[in-house]
């Protein structure tokens, strides 16, 4: 009799063993699932902010509420955005100083897209990106690249001459053009001191820090120091519905 009950307590014993063995195993296997399901839960919530903070709406949003104006430098985004849509916009577009204080326009966008800061009081200054240019003394114009799927437009011109449309070097890089009608190249970030009487001033095309194209100047901010009182108006030649001014008091 006691030899069967001995056998019944180790079977017993070995059973609930087992079972115990069973719950340990079963248990470990589901927590990584479930700790796996909590972290692919996370990321995805994760992903999600990622994308609605992304939304031009959002971004829209945030910039509109941007002022940084400190010491007497104010600092103005020329665009923002990101790869999903880039905004085509000045924040903010309006900007009031004291004499002698300064603006700093920078591009903080987030994919290559370009734009400049241009002050026109003479609309005749008014610089296109592309122009037309007649050809003295014609050769051969060539692609630089060999074999490049490349022609330029070339159309008749006056005196029987070719004129061939080329870029703009007065669009893409600093110029100013003082009140007589002379015209300077500033320096790449020029930082420039506005008297008033300018023609034209203008910062070339800005681009965010490190997108600038191979071969176009890296330029990515433009600073102007203000000595004279008035309202100073000023666009993207770029996106000419960009548009901000600066009142200097």
């Amino acid at each position: 009799m006691s030899n069967i009950l001995l056998l019944a307590g180790v079977a017993i014993a070995a059973g609930l063993l087992l079972a115990a063995i069973s719950l340990s195993i079963s248990n470990s296997a589901a927590q990584p699932e479930s700790m796996n399901q909590e972290v692919q839960g996370q990321a995805q919530m994760n992903m999600d902010e990622r994308e609605k903070s992304e939304r031009p709406s959002v971004q829209f949003a945030l910039n509109k509420k941007y002022m940084d104006y400190k010491d007497g430098v104010f600092r103005v985004k020329v665009g923002a955005g990101n790869h999903i849509a880039p905004l085509t916009l000045f924040f903010p577009n309006h900007a009031e100083i004291k004499v002698g204080e300064t603006v700093v326009f920078y591009n903080p966008t987030r994919v290559s897209e370009p734009h400049t800061v241009t002050f026109i009081t003479d609309t005749s200054t008014f610089a296109d990106f592309v122009a037309p240019y007649v050809l003295e003394n014609e050769t051969d114009i060539t692609p630089l690249p060999p074999n490049a799927n490349a022609e330029p437009i070339v159309m008749p011109g006056p005196g029987g001459k070719n004129v061939i449309l080329a870029l703009n070097n007065r669009s893409f890089s600093p110029t100013v053009i003082d009140s007589s009608g002379n015209s300077t190249y500033l320096p790449l970030n020029a930082n420039y001191t506005m008297t008033g009487t300018e023609k034209y001033l203008n910062s070339g095309w800005i681009w965010p820090t490190g997108l600038s194209p191979p071969g176009l100047a890296p330029i990515d901010s433009f600073s102007v120091t203000f000595d004279k009182e008035g309202t100073y108006n000023y666009i993207c030649v770029v996106h000419p519905w960009m548009s901000g001014d600066v009142v200097v008091r």
